[in-house]
C-alpha cells in the first residue's frame, strides 16, 4: 500500500482550495487532509491533524504570513511548510526562504510543477518555482568576497552548479571529479559558509554576491 503524502491547504478563497483538492484527489500518493479558510486556525488544525505538508497561502487578509511560518517552524519542524503565492517579489521570497518554508510555488505555476514540488518537499528537499530563479539569482555576481570564511575556485563552482539545481552525481560529471570529491566541497561549503543545507548554503550566496548564475538556468535548488 502506497503511504500517501498528507497536506492541509490554507487559502482563504474557496475557488483556489477546491481546485487544489480536486487536482491532488486524481493523485494515488496525495491526499488532502484538511482546509483551512482562516488561518489563525492554522496552529489548532495542525496539532490535530499532524499532515506532511502545509500548503500555505502567502497573502491573506489580516495575516502575517512569516509570523506563521517562524512559529510553525519552531513548534513542528517536522513539516515542511510549501508556499502558493501570486507574489514574486524578490525581498518576499527571500524573506519566507530563510524563515524556513521549504518551497515556494506561483500560483500560475502548472499543475505538475504543484504536484512535483508537493513530492519533493515530502520526501526532504526544497523546492522553487522556476519563474523565480532569476528574480531570486538575478542580482548574484561572483565579485564580492563574501564575511564567511573565502571559498576556493573549485568550491565556487560547485556552489554555483548547486544552485542551478545538479545533483553531486552530475556535478561530479561536470567537473571530472569523483563524487566523493563533489561530498567533500559541499562540506567544506556547508563549514565555511555556516549553512547546513544546500538552501542555505545557495542563499549565502544570493546574499553576498558570491556566485554568478547563468541567466538560463531555470532549475534552481532552491
Amino acid at each position: 500500500m502506497i503511504n500517501k503524502i498528507r497536506i492541509v491547504i490554507v487559502d482563504d478563497h474557496h475557488v483556489v482550495r477546491t481546485a487544489i483538492a480536486t487536482l491532488v484527489s486524481q493523485e494515488k500518493d496525495i491526499d488532502v487532509v484538511g482546509e483551512i479558510s482562516d488561518p489563525r486556525k492554522i496552529l489548532e488544525t495542525i496539532n490535530l491533524l499532524k499532515p506532511d505538508i502545509l500548503l500555505l497561502d502567502a497573502h491573506m487578509p489580516g495575516h502575517r504570513v512569516i509570523d506563521t511560518v517562524h512559529t510553525l517552524c519552531l513548534k513542528h519542524p517536522e513539516m515542511p511548510i510549501l508556499i502558493l503565492s501570486a507574489y514574486n517579489r524578490r525581498e518576499y521570497v527571500l524573506g519566507l526562504l530563510k524563515a524556513g518554508v521549504a518551497g515556494y510555488v506561483l500560483k500560475n505555476d502548472s499543475s505538475d510543477m504543484l504536484l512535483d514540488a508537493i513530492r519533493s518537499v515530502a520526501h526532504g528537499q526544497e523546492w522553487l518555482s522556476p519563474q523565480l530563479a532569476k528574480i531570486v539569482m538575478g542580482t548574484v555576481r561572483n565579485n564580492h568576497a563574501p564575511k564567511a570564511a573565502p571559498l576556493t575556485k573549485r568550491e565556487q563552482e560547485v556552489l554555483r552548479l548547486m544552485a542551478c539545481g545538479h545533483k553531486n552525481g552530475e556535478i561530479a560529471e561536470e567537473l571530472a571529479v569523483t563524487t566523493q570529491t563533489v561530498k567533500n566541497h559541499v562540506t567544506s561549503i556547508y563549514s565555511k559558509l555556516g549553512a547546513e543545507s544546500r538552501v542555505e548554503a545557495v542563499l549565502y550566496a544570493v546574499n553576498h554576491e558570491l556566485i554568478a548564475v547563468p541567466e538560463n538556468d531555470q532549475n534552481p535548488v532552491i
